[in-house]
């Protein structure tokens, strides 16, 4: 299977259509509904969102949508969560994507002296996504890219970060940290113990900062690897549990029964044979 680093459409949605079934992708995922209303079941919570609302998911979320009113249609994006973190690179714009704290609300409404600039924009993207032109990866990233600016200008408040002090600052680079070494043998004291930071202190920062605990957030980052294994290759689940940072192919297994409901051969077998 391949694994897409960009994914974009447009789709309107009838009172046929059943809505979107809880579905498998390890990126982050930017949703524009220009009508009607829907559903989502965020991590087992509902909010109900409709014209003109703009969402923001990512990978650690699993996610389904319901129709409520139709025709319902929409924008959706979807970018490879590394590849998109390594183009970007500013923690005031990731933290829509990678932050879950206390403010943040999934989602908000555009204005209407912005709908043009929003449609057209997505328009663009559309049209950049479609063509796959000569190194259109890149202007389709330079789009996105302004668009995230112009969202953080005009909504700040949304951004689960809107400025960076130096406590905030570490506890980035932590979670950084994390993101680049998740798959090895680490944990809180080691990450402690690494950053010279006492482990009580970044227990705590780390969760008002992030939205996660320390335990949770490697955690989550373990499974959502161990899925993108799962569904984009035929690697065993032994191998993949011990790729992913597991110290038993037991421990995954079980871990990921809690995590997902499912086993990980499930897992495998339900989302190639339902996933669009």
């Amino acid at each position: 299977m391949n694994h897409h680093i960009i994914q974009m459409d447009y789709k309107t949605l009838t009172s046929e259509t059943r809505g979107l079934k809880e579905h498998f992708h390890n990126g982050y995922e930017i949703i524009f509904i220009t009508e009607g209303e829907s559903n989502f079941t965020i991590n087992d919570n509902i909010y109900t969102y409709g014209e003109n609302s703009l969402l923001f998911l990512n990978n650690l979320e699993k996610h389904k949508m319901d129709l409520i009113s139709t025709p319902y249609s929409r924008y959706m994006i979807i970018v490879d969560s590394d590849y998109l973190d390594n183009i970007i690179k500013e923690h005031i714009l990731l933290s829509i994507f990678k932050n879950r704290t206390s403010k943040y609300k999934k989602g908000f409404n555009i204005k209407e002296e912005h709908l043009d600039f929003i449609n057209k924009t997505l328009d663009d993207l559309i049209n950049i996504f479609s063509k796959e032109s000569e190194f259109w990866q890149i202007e389709f990233m330079s789009m996105l890219s302004i668009l995230l600016v112009f969202l953080y200008r005009n909504y700040t408040d949304q951004f689960p970060i809107s400025r960076i002090d130096k406590k905030e600052q570490r506890i980035l680079d932590i979670q950084h940290f994390i993101d680049e070494n998740f798959r090895k043998d680490i944990s809180l004291d080691s990450i402690a113990s690494e950053f010279f930071i006492s482990k009580y202190y970044l227990s705590h920062s780390f969760k008002d900062v992030t939205g996660f605990t320390i335990k949770q957030y490697i955690l989550l980052k373990r499974i959502s690897y161990a899925k993108n294994q799962l569904y984009f290759t035929d690697n065993s689940v032994t191998d993949i549990a011990m790729d992913c940072g597991f110290n038993s192919q037991s421990s995954f297994i079980r871990t990921f029964g809690e995590k997902e409901g499912i086993t990980p051969l499930q897992f495998r077998k339900y989302y190639r044979a339902n996933n669009d």
